[in-house]
C-alpha cells in the first residue's frame, strides 16, 4: 500500500459536522466562505462588505449574506485487540484492521482531518485525542504498529465506548473494528447506539475470514488452542460446521441489531484485497 492507492479518493462526511479550521468539511455553524446559505437582517456592527446590496436596491432592506462555513472532520477509530481478532492465523482480522486504519488515517491527514485511537487489549484501554499533526498520527500507528505477535484479553468494549460520551467533541465519526465474538454483544450495540443518539456519526467494521469462519471443514482434523483459556481442543466436522453456523448468524444479527439504532454495519471479509474493504468503508 502506498499513496497511489488512495490518491484521488475524498472522505466527505456524511452528515454536516462543526469543526475547528478551514477544511474540506461542512459545518452547520456560520461562516463567511464561498458558498451561500442565508440572507439574516443586518445589525450594527456587521460588516457593510455582507450587505446584500441588490436586495436593498430592489426591496429597500438592508439584509446581510450568511455563508456556510467550511470545517475538517475529527474520527475517532476504536481498535478491538482481543485474542479473537488474531485468528485464523492465515488471515488475521486484526491486521487487516490495522491496515485500514493506517489507509484511512493517511487520507483523512491529506485533507487536514483530525484522527484518533481508542485501542482494546488486555482489559485496558489506550485512547489517543483527535489531532491532525503528522506527529500524532505516527505516534497513533506507531502504537497498534507491530503488535500482532503479542497476547490479548477481552477488553470491556462496551463500557469504554460509553465512556467515549465524555471525551470526545460533538458530531463526531467513531469508527469500531471487531468481529463477531462477544460474550455481551447487546451491550455493545447498545453503547453504540448511545454514540449514534448523542450526535455521533457511528460505523462497525465487523471482520470475518469467509474461508476460515463460514465454509464447513476448513478447521476440521485440527488441533487449536485457546489463547485466553490455555485449553486445546480437536476440531471434529460437526464442531466446524457449528462454528460457521454460529459466524453467518452473528453476522446477521449484528446486521439487524445496528440498524435498529441506527449504525451502519459493514462485513469486511478478510480473505479480500484490502482496498474492497477500503472502498467499503469509503461508501
Amino acid at each position: 500500500m502506498n499513496n497511489e492507492d488512495i490518491r484521488g479518493l475524498t472522505w466527505w462526511a456524511r452528515e454536516k459536522v462543526r469543526g475547528f479550521m478551514t477544511g474540506n468539511h461542512k459545518s452547520p455553524d456560520f461562516g463567511f466562505s464561498l458558498d451561500f446559505a442565508q440572507h439574516r437582517a443586518y445589525v450594527p456592527g456587521d460588516s457593510p462588505k455582507y450587505i446584500d446590496w441588490s436586495v436593498v436596491a430592489r426591496q429597500d432592506k438592508f439584509l446581510t449574506k450568511q455563508f456556510e462555513a467550511e470545517s475538517n472532520l475529527r474520527a475517532y477509530f476504536v481498535l478491538d485487540s482481543s485474542a479473537s481478532m488474531f485468528t485464523p492465523k492465515d488471515s488475521l482480522k486484526w491486521t487487516r484492521a490495522v491496515e485500514l486504519i493506517t489507509l484511512s488515517a493517511t487520507l483523512l491527514q491529506k485533507q487536514r482531518d483530525a484522527i484518533g485511537l481508542l485501542e482494546l487489549r488486555d482489559k485496558s484501554a489506550h485512547f489517543f485525542q483527535a489531532k491532525s499533526t503528522q506527529d500524532s498520527i505516527e505516534q497513533l500507528l506507531f502504537h497498534i504498529n507491530g503488535k500482532e505477535e503479542k497476547m490479548a484479553e477481552n477488553g470491556m468494549l462496551a463500557e469504554e465506548l460509553i465512556k467515549l460520551l465524555e471525551i470526545i467533541p460533538k458530531k463526531s465519526q467513531v469508527i469500531l473494528f471487531t468481529d463477531v465474538f462477544h460474550e455481551n454483544s447487546v451491550a455493545i450495540i447498545n453503547a453504540l447506539g448511545l454514540l449514534k443518539h448523542f450526535g455521533h456519526d457511528v460505523t462497525v467494521g465487523i471482520l470475518y475470514s469467509e474461508s476460515f469462519e463460514l465454509i464447513p471443514g476448513a478447521y476440521a482434523g485440527s488441533l487449536v488452542k485457546d489463547k485466553e483459556a490455555e485449553a486445546k481442543t480437536y476440531i471434529d466436522v460437526s464442531l466446524n460446521q457449528d462454528l460457521s453456523t454460529y459466524v453467518a448468524g452473528q453476522l446477521e444479527f449484528f446486521k439487524n441489531e445496528l440498524g435498529k439504532v441506527g449504525v451502519k454495519s459493514l462485513s469486511l471479509n478478510t480473505d479480500d484485497e484490502v482496498m474492497v474493504s477500503f472502498f467499503k468503508l469509503l461508501s
